[in-house]
This record gives C-alpha cells, structure tokens and sequence, in this order.
C-alpha cells in the first residue's frame, strides 16, 4: 500500500476538492479548535449547597493557618498548619502572617474553575480575616474532592467527595 505524507485528508468519493482546498479547510479548523482548549471559566457554588458550607458564612479556625503570597498573584492565599514548604522558593511562595486558632474569616464566595481541555478544577473559597477585612482566597480542593478546611473539627475526613453541577 502506498505512502502519502499530504498532511490534509484525502478526498471521498464523489468528493473530489483540490488538494489545496482541502488543505484550506483544514487550516480554518486549527484556530477554532485552539480557541476551544482555551475556553476556562468558573462556575459559582455558594448557593448551589454542594458544598459543606452556605456563603455568606463566619467560621472559625481551629487549627492554626497562615497567608501566603504564591508569585504574582492579586490575593493571598490560606494555608492550614503544619505544611510542607520543600518546593516554596520554586513556588514563590512568602509568609505574611500566621493565624491562630480562634482567628474569625468571612467566607463570601464559593467557585470552582472549569476548562473546555481539562474539565473541573479548582474548588475555592473566598473570604475576609478578622475585622481588618484582609482577602484571601482558600483552595478547598479540585474537581469533585475536598479536603478538610482550617474551620472544621478533625472528625470530618481528610478527603471527602462532594457533587457539585456542571
């Protein structure tokens, strides 16, 4: 059997186009489907109930946590206590402040990010510290698994799978 190294697809029959149509056609597909690998958005959880957590919400730590700046990021980021800061300098990762036990947050926001190429991802929760109102952004977990946020009791399990809508 013959080998064609024509990268555009071979006419059907009854189909016959010029080689250099085909290859047209082919090339208009390219930014289309290049423009779809790009498609990302966020979906809003906080009234979906999804979620262990309805926003607006005041919690509580009640384990030790700490903000942190990751690169160039616009808004910190919590972090529970004790955590593994090996790969931090890679990162960009900087300390801003430790929170104690006891420390109020404002949760008022609850998003997961989607991408037409990868699908569900991250899970977050947007709030505030204290009274100074200080934002931070906590990653709850991603695609359809959390994790034990700072504000629950260590009963509730490390890894939990919740069934948020598309």
């Amino acid at each position: 059997m013959p080998h064609s190294t024509v990268i555009c697809p071979m006419p059907q029959a009854g189909r016959e186009l010029p080689r250099r149509r085909r290859c047209r056609a082919v090339l208009l597909l390219v930014p289309a489907l290049a423009a779809l690998a790009g498609c990302q958005g966020t979906n809003d959880l906080s009234a979906v109930g999804c979620l262990p957590l309805r926003v607006p919400a005041q919690v509580v730590l009640l384990q030790e946590a700490g903000l942190y700046w990751i690169g160039d990021a616009e808004t910190p980021v919590l972090s529970a206590h004790p955590r593994d800061t090996t790969n931090d300098a890679f990162h960009r990762v900087q300390p801003l402040r430790t929170l104690p036990p006891g420390t109020r947050l404002g949760i008022d926001r609850l998003q997961q990010t989607w991408g037409f190429d990868s699908g569900k991802g991250r899970i977050s929760a947007f709030g505030t510290v204290g009274p100074g109102g200080e934002r931070f952004e906590y990653g709850w977990g991603a695609a359809t698994t959390i994790g034990r946020a700072p504000w629950e009791p260590a009963t509730v399990p490390r890894l939990r799978t919740v069934a948020c809508p598309d």
